[in-house]
């Protein structure tokens, strides 16, 4: 499948999806103080996009977006790379990321601000713990898929640990590493939205949603603030996608070839 028939079928994915949830608005199924029609809906997320309160919003959970998935990189690539490098380090430490891990951060709010407060600090903490994971193992794992014939090789000439990682491992890394970013990018904006909007206080998206919900008939301000929210993850998910196609663009060739994608149908592309 090339790249237009895929663009054509997510288009005819989110028609299909506008239309349903239209005709149940419309058909009265469910009250339109619940559910208004679809259409209600894009209409008051297209007036948003002129409201300057509610794009300070926006740019508030955006910043603490930024701030929460750039410290995961900070602390995660670092970390992925000592773990794979030096299994001792990984023994180490393996219990305690294991019993880490499944912890879920919303859960953690209420410790996290009592330590931090509320506020920007705690979103960017919360963010940041969540973050961390996919980019960590996907480091972990891209280090043990690296060619050991590479390293070899270069043992061989003389080149030093610092230098094979740095001239095998890392560059044979960066994909795993990408792949987990872009885990990690959705993870933290679903994070940034869902602490502002348990806060329930500040700014931000999720503090637009929640005061929505609580206004006398707010659910199309609520179900727009939704909108606004996925529209979000579509766009840094794509810009992602681009990013890593453009960086890698074996990757691309191979994930092709392994959904049996012809010659003719990479040149369409």
């Amino acid at each position: 499948m090339n790249r237009r028939q895929e663009l054509t079928l997510g288009a005819l994915g989110v028609l299909l999806a506008f239309g349903a949830c239209e005709a149940v608005g419309r058909a009265g199924l469910v009250r339109r103080s619940y559910l208004p029609p679809a259409s209600e809906v894009l209409a008051r997320a297209v007036e948003l996009a002129a409201d300057r309160a509610f794009l300070d919003d926006v740019a508030v959970t955006l910043r603490a977006w930024a701030l929460g998935l750039g410290l995961a990189c900070a602390i995660a690539i670092p970390l992925g790379l000592l773990l794979g490098s030096v299994p001792v380090v990984d023994d180490a430490v393996r219990a305690v990321i294991e019993f880490l891990r499944p912890l879920p951060s919303v859960a953690l709010i209420p410790l996290v601000s009592l330590l931090l407060g509320s506020g920007t600090g705690t979103e960017v903490a919360l963010i940041t713990y969540a973050s961390v994971w996919p980019i960590l193992f996907n480091t972990v794992y891209g280090l043990g898929e690296t060619d050991p014939l590479a390293k070899d090789t270069l043992r061989a000439f003389g080149f030093g640990r610092l230098s094979i990682l740095l001239r095998v491992e890392l560059p044979a890394t960066a994909p795993f590493i990408a792949a987990g970013l872009r885990i990690s990018a959705a993870t933290a904006l679903i994070l940034a939205t869902a602490t502002e909007l348990l806060s329930g206080f500040g700014q931000g998206l999720g503090i637009f949603i929640a005061r929505a919900q609580l206004a006398t008939d707010g659910t199309r301000d609520v179900l727009a603030g939704v909108v606004w929210a996925g529209m979000l993850g579509l766009v840094i998910n794509g810009v992602l996608v681009w990013g890593e196609r453009r960086a890698f663009p074996w990757r691309a060739g191979t994930r092709r070839a392994a959904r049996g994608e012809s010659a003719d149908d990479k040149v369409s592309t």
